[in-house]
């Protein structure tokens, strides 16, 4: 019997489908650090998906740093302390997040808060190192992720599960054109605890167009090679993503 199995039909893109299932084999140990995956063709007909779906979910994977591309050799699953880590730390926000286990001074606004703290410091830094290191390659991606998003938005009726997933894809591919593995993993988990929150942030008016114009703005700053505006068109995004959820979180008490 395969290792890997069919994907099952599910609000998620295909792509986004393949990645959390090989994400959710490489958490349960069912895929080990350096295992090999198989052949492209052998892997997508397992998964009974196209391989154009399959190389897009395996550039998100790398993005995230679970997989790696070894040039003539094929596709591994990373594997090191360092991950290892970050996968106990999403371990503990996940439950945490599950049993509304959080510290009794600590609500629901203020782990947000937290949370996003950590973004700034991070995706703050990760802008900055974009604009000075991203591949012409990879910054072509960034402006093919953001017309599939435009294209999305600019629709009669918006699919906001798939624009939250493209949010991600692009957040996780400036993370990893900064060549930081560390971060590419930290901010994974991230992106991951605010994937609920940001999608319900994306059906409030205005803030679907908002964020594309941001994102607009973020990718031509790191396109341009300017590290001082990629920094600070990040920081604006991440603020204003912020104020919209705690202000619906606000909403939703009263």
């Amino acid at each position: 019997m395969s290792l890997f199995q069919p994907m099952r039909p599910t609000n998620r893109s295909l792509a986004g489908r393949i990645v959390d299932s090989i994400r959710d084999m490489v958490e349960q140990s069912q895929l080990k650090p350096g295992q090999q995956l198989p052949p492209e063709r052998e892997l997508a007909a397992q998964l009974g998906v196209s391989r154009t779906a399959l190389r897009e979910a395996l550039h998100t994977l790398a993005a995230l740093g679970i997989v790696e591309a070894r040039h003539g050799r094929g596709v591994f699953i990373v594997g090191d302390s360092v991950q290892a880590t970050v996968q106990r730390l999403s371990q503990a926000l996940s439950a945490q997040s599950a049993t509304g286990d959080i510290p009794a001074q600590t609500d629901h606004s203020t782990h947000i808060r937290e949370l996003f703290d950590i973004r700034r410091v991070l995706e703050g830094a990760a802008a900055e190192w974009a604009a000075q290191r991203a591949t012409p390659a990879q910054i072509a991606e960034m402006r093919a992720i953001l017309a599939k998003d435009r294209e999305i938005r600019t629709t009669d009726i918006i699919d906001t599960t798939l624009v939250n997933e493209l949010d991600g894809r692009l957040h996780a591919l400036i993370a990893a054109s900064t060549t930081n593995h560390t971060l590419m993993l930290l901010m994974s988990v991230l992106l991951d605890e605010l994937a609920q929150a940001r999608g319900q942030s994306l059906t409030l008016p205005g803030r679907v167009i908002r964020s594309l114009q941001q994102h607009d703005a973020l990718v031509n700053a790191i396109a341009a090679r300017d590290a001082t505006v990629a920094r600070a068109c990040m920081l604006d995004h991440i603020n204003d993503v912020e104020h919209t959820i705690l202000a619906h979180a606000t909403e939703a008490e009263t």
